[in-house]
């Protein structure tokens, strides 16, 4: 488990902002519709915790959530219109960026320290943590992050400030306008370059500035350790179907574990509770003069050293279970952000001249002059254009092959899952033929008594001899060939897979039998 104890800011640029996003930053929500909500297994909203949910306000102070009058997504619109801002015609494929849309959290214990202190917290579905108070040094950090926006942004560019408590772990949403100054006229506008540069280079340049400019006055402050750049590191970059399914099997890796781990804490339950059982039983022993207070003493002292032994590993098991589940938490959620398959046009940079007239004037044959220039000037320009259409044709190509790809790969999974429901037809077949075998079997009583001979002594771990012969004696070749119980089996099943095998050893003599007759 890695105990980096780190900040985190993501920032995403909006080109509109609706109004069921602005409600759930401002949980303008009902009971029915956190409920619905929280019908999706990758949501956890804690409707105790609401309470405690807040925000900042223009005037820098701390209020209760949702406490404005006018929605978040109306006081967007109402700054917008006081800058000038329009946006480009409705039917336009593209429209500019008219905010920011920032998230600020950081390492899921410190946070929840800063906004809990020492409560313990339940953060399990559906569970009850109305008792928990807000402690001071979560409201400080987020007035700390406010200011720091405000610094950058300006304070009347910060449209909404929210802060949740509600969720696995505290975070702030931050809604700002970025505003610029116009080259020709000085006047503000909004203009997502000025703060966040004219390119991706640029925009990679002041994100790295932003993270450290954070850490050094907020996180810091709070034992926040700034984020780790990819700079100099082996990323790797994947395909979002290959993603899909890297993180797919990853989850199903989690979920492998977290069921091992259940596993393991319900036997070692079950051995503590046999401890404790054989500790009454000594003291029992002990008051009935059953044995001596010598023996007692050395049995009791051997017995809770094993407890203390199944304590210590239970505690750990619970713990890998927690981290495990996080895991599993957190994969499910990134699995369901990213099954889009749909690849945007990247934002190509195109190194051009722009055409010029070098020569002069002449005196004469002015006409042809003109004409040579412009001759000139357009194979320029044809030169410029030809290579942007280059540029996006192998854009649209790749676009092409990507969704080839996304087919392929679902025709896969469609022709995968035909091959599953073929064997699961066919396993049930076998299993309804054995199922009628077992029932005529068991409605034959010295068939029935010699079944569950047989399963019985398989359960219990001891050897089931069992004659090939119409008669007489057993047969030590004819001793059932058995596995045992499996270490990860549990006991039901363990026992259903016993009684199968009676079942089929009754059948085959039974068959053999017949055969003589």
């Amino acid at each position: 488990m890695s105990t980096d104890i780190k900040q985190a800011m993501h920032v995403e640029a909006g080109k509109s902002f609706g109004t069921s996003e602005a409600n759930e930053n401002e949980r303008r929500w009902d009971e029915d519709k956190i409920d619905r909500k929280n019908q999706d297994p990758t949501n956890h909203y804690d409707k105790t915790r609401m309470k405690l949910n807040f925000e900042i306000g223009p005037d820098g102070k701390i209020h209760p959530l949702g406490y404005q009058e006018k929605p978040l997504e109306i006081r967007l619109q109402e700054r917008l219109a006081e800058l000038s801002w329009k946006p480009f015609k409705a039917d336009s494929k593209i429209q500019p960026n008219c905010c920011a849309k920032f998230i600020f959290g950081g390492n899921h214990d410190r946070t929840l320290e800063m906004a809990f202190g020492e409560q313990t917290i339940n953060l399990e579905k559906d569970a009850d943590n109305s008792y928990l108070h807000r402690c001071e040094e979560i409201e400080h950090w987020a007035k700390d992050v406010y200011d720091w926006c405000a610094r950058r942004y300006g304070q009347e560019n910060v449209i909404g400030f929210q802060v949740h408590l509600d969720e696995s772990s505290p975070h702030i949403h931050a809604l700002i306008a970025p505003v610029g100054i116009r080259p020709k006229g000085g006047r503000e506008c909004v203009m997502w370059s000025a703060k966040f540069g004219k390119d991706r280079f640029e925009y990679g340049r002041i994100l790295r500035e932003m993270h450290t400019s954070l850490y050094e006055e907020v996180g810091s402050k709070y034992g926040l350790e700034r984020g780790d750049s990819i700079d100099g590191r082996n990323v790797q970059h994947l395909h979002k179907r290959d993603y899909i399914r890297k993180l797919t099997k990853e989850a199903k890796q989690a979920e492998k574990a977290v069921k091992g781990l259940q596993t393991m804490i319900r036997k070692l339950e079950q051995e503590l509770l046999a401890g404790r059982n054989r500790l009454k039983e000594i003291d029992e022993a002990l008051a009935s003069g059953k044995i001596t207070l010598d023996k007692y003493e050395a049995q009791k002292a051997d017995i809770q050293k094993l407890i203390a032994e199944y304590q210590s590993k239970l505690d750990d098991k619970a713990g890998k279970l927690h981290v495990k589940e996080l895991e599993l938490e957190q994969l499910t959620k990134d699995a369901s952000k990213i099954r889009s398959v749909i690849q945007p046009f990247r934002n190509h940079k195109v190194d051009f001249s722009p055409p010029q007239i070098t020569e002069k004037v002449p005196l004469f044959g002015t006409d042809k002059w003109v004409e040579r220039q412009n001759r000139f000037i357009a194979k320029k320009f044809t030169d410029i254009v030809r290579k942007i259409e280059s540029l996006y044709r192998n854009d649209a190509a790749r676009q092409v092959e990507a969704a080839q790809r996304n087919v392929l790969a679902d025709y896969g999974e469609l022709y995968q899952l035909r091959k599953d429901v073929k064997t699961l037809i066919e396993n049930n077949d076998v299993l309804e033929s054995t199922l009628e075998t077992m029932l005529d079997q068991l409605a034959n009583p010295s068939l029935r008594s010699k079944i569950f001979a047989i399963a019985d002594a398989l359960a219990g771990g001891t050897p089931a001899a069992i004659s090939s012969s119409g008669g007489g004696g057993g047969n030590s070749d004819t001793d059932l060939r058995w596995d045992g119980r499996r270490p990860d089996e549990e006991e039901e099943a363990y026992r259903r897979r016993c009684l199968m095998f009676a079942v089929g050893i009754v059948k085959r003599q039974h068959e053999k039998k017949s055969y003589r007759r």
